[in-house]
């Protein structure tokens, strides 16, 4: 017996059908019926399969369809729907998520531990001032700085030319022994490394980069004194001055400290008083916040602060209550060894900042 289709009544009828099936094929094709005919026309001819390919002889593609549920039934498989569904109760919905992770975290500072007495006895003096002090009380004094808006601290440098031993990159023209008008490589340099090490800490900061002992030494301190004035009347915020300074040693001897695998060049602060006649009504605050800001050094690298110089000279420290005379290293050391030490120098400025 012929199949069916070799029959030819058969094949008249099946022609004849064409274009009635073909037209259908149009019309199922639309958007609107696509689902719900793809749906009813698998049940009929029970394959999915058979229906996809009446389409891809008819259209040449397999379109996508869409069924009932708006999920797309071909391409790649859908997510799962836990993960294209919103954020249950118990999670922030997408678009604050996203606010949060962009916003800066708020970390609280970590508190500065109490100062004892104990500290103070381990800071050791030096100097020409006689003043007997009581070392223990004046560490454990409170600060109580002024909260204004603004810079905090303004960096100076009397002695503006110092400068150090020539270094490899650290060549320069000199003025005199041991100093140069180039501030790349005189104790403006010094300065800018300081700077640069606050601001990175979050410390507002003023660097005044005048040269203020050129063209004469002698009047260094007169003039750094007008720039300080100048300072403190724009910026009444300003509660600390910290004077940058090279030491220059009777028996020049090159003094390093090892710290965190670096070459650091020592450091001493300077505290003067009214000893030599010239008022100074801050000068017992100057050694307070100077005992806090070594023994601060002292609980992280003892050996980077040399004895505390205790001077009859007031070196313009009556300007603020927190005015500091800092010498970073001597003629010996090199400029690298100098401005590594201001990393070190401006954390602990940054927790003294910090002390009640």
């Amino acid at each position: 017996m012929y199949p069916l289709l070799y029959q030819r009544r058969t094949r008249v009828r099946f022609l004849l059908c064409l274009p009635a099936l073909a037209l259908c094929l149009r019309l199922l094709c639309a958007p609107a019926l696509r689902g719900l005919v793809w749906e009813k026309t698998k049940a009929v001819l029970g394959s999915e399969g058979l229906l996809k390919a009446v389409f891809l002889l008819e259209t040449g593609t397999v379109p996508e369809i869409v069924s009932l549920s708006g999920v797309s039934t071909s391409g790649p498989p859908a997510e799962p729907e836990t993960e294209v569904t919103a954020c249950p109760t118990e999670c922030a919905p997408p678009q604050e998520a996203e606010t949060e992770t962009a916003a800066p975290r708020e970390t609280e500072a970590p508190s500065i531990p109490e100062f004892t007495p104990e500290e103070a006895e381990a800071i050791r003096f030096r100097g020409n001032c006689t003043y007997a002090v009581d070392k223990a009380a004046l560490l454990l004094e409170p600060l109580n700085w002024p909260d204004e808006p603004g810079p905090r601290v303004l960096i100076m440098q009397s002695h503006t030319c110092e400068a150090y031993t020539q270094s490899e990159g650290h060549a320069y023209i000199p003025s005199e022994n041991y100093r140069t008008l180039d501030p790349e490589n005189n104790m403006i340099a010094v300065g800018d490394a300081l700077t640069e090490a606050l601001a990175a800490l979050g410390v507002e900061v003023i660097h005044d980069r005048t040269l203020n002992d050129y063209p004469s030494y002698n009047r260094s301190y007169a003039v750094a004194r007008e720039k300080i004035a100048a300072y403190l009347e724009e910026y009444p915020s300003i509660v600390m001055v910290i004077d940058l300074h090279r030491d220059a040693l009777d028996q020049p001897v090159r003094e390093t400290v090892e710290r965190d695998g670096r070459t650091l060049a020592p450091l001493m602060l300077v505290v003067g008083t009214d000893e030599g006649g010239l008022s100074h009504p801050h000068w017992e605050r100057n050694l307070s916040c100077g005992l806090k800001l070594q023994a601060l050094g002292n609980r992280d690298a003892p050996s980077l602060f040399k004895a505390l110089s205790f001077r009859q000279s007031r070196f313009n420290g009556d300007m603020t209550p927190g005015s500091l005379i800092v010498e970073v290293g001597s003629t010996e050391n090199t400029l690298p060894e100098a401005a590594a030490s201001m990393a070190y120098l401006a954390e602990y400025v940054s927790e003294l900042l910090r002390c009640d």
